[in-house]
């Protein structure tokens, strides 16, 4: 059995234990603090290292997120999203533009959590997996992110908020080539620490519209929707 097999199974597993411990917590909790849902637009830069050549790697995403509370500090959720992808100085055509989906699991720790100040650990994992085809060729991207992240935001007021946070970002990966050329070459991240600030909008007592920037292993924005139900 192969290493990324292994993991895979492994994310596989804690779904399935998180899932079910997150309904019962759940219905244990306030139900003004029971589900918050987010809609994300991502437009980002990276680099992708490969053995001898590095790629800067475009992507644009689209996707939803939800968190359920473990308990008052503690927080699970999921992701799901749909990417699409440019390598535009990639040597083969089919791999210039990829487009497909990734799905992650998101874990949040928050030890300090007041009216004008939080404090925020996160801790999220996501699978990727993305195509591309031309003549008699295929390419397929399939990697795994890790990413941890400290998170501080501020409330200055009830209806605009700060965010600042300083991130961790592992990258493990592979080209996939199929038809003329047949290749697997695994690729990771060039940098791997970043940075991201924030400006979001309270638009009612549970509706909250931001934007953020990124820098470091990142560069970029997005733009968010998010709801408390």
């Amino acid at each position: 059995m192969n290493y990324k097999t292994i993991k895979i199974q492994i994310f596989i597993l804690c779904l399935s234990i998180i899932l079910p411990i997150t309904l019962v917590s759940a219905a244990q909790i306030s139900k003004s603090k029971l589900f918050e849902f987010s809609l994300d637009i991502q437009n980002t830069s990276t680099d992708f290292k490969f053995p001898s050549y590095t790629y800067k790697t475009k992507s644009e995403q689209l996707g939803i997120s939800w968190y359920e509370p473990f308990t008052e500090y503690f927080h699970g959720g999921l992701e799901l999203g749909y990417i699409n992808m440019t390598q535009i100085d990639n040597s083969l055509t089919s791999a210039k533009l990829t487009s497909g989906q990734y799905a992650g699991l998101l874990l949040r720790f928050i030890p300090i959590n007041s009216e004008l100040f939080s404090l925020t650990l996160n801790a999220n994992y996501r699978y990727n997996d993305t195509q591309g085809t031309s003549a008699n060729q295929e390419s397929r991207f399939v990697w795994n992110e890790t990413l941890l992240t400290t998170e501080l935001k501020f409330q200055p007021t009830s209806l605009i908020g700060l965010t600042f946070a300083a991130e961790y970002h592992l990258i493990d990966g592979s080209q996939r080539d199929s038809g003329v050329i047949n290749q697997i070459t695994a690729f990771n991240a060039e940098k791997q620490y970043g940075t991201r600030v924030g400006l979001n909008f309270t638009t009612n007592r549970t509706g909250v519209v931001g934007f953020e920037w990124f820098t470091g292993f990142r560069s970029g924005s997005r733009l968010y929707f998010t709801r408390k139900f």
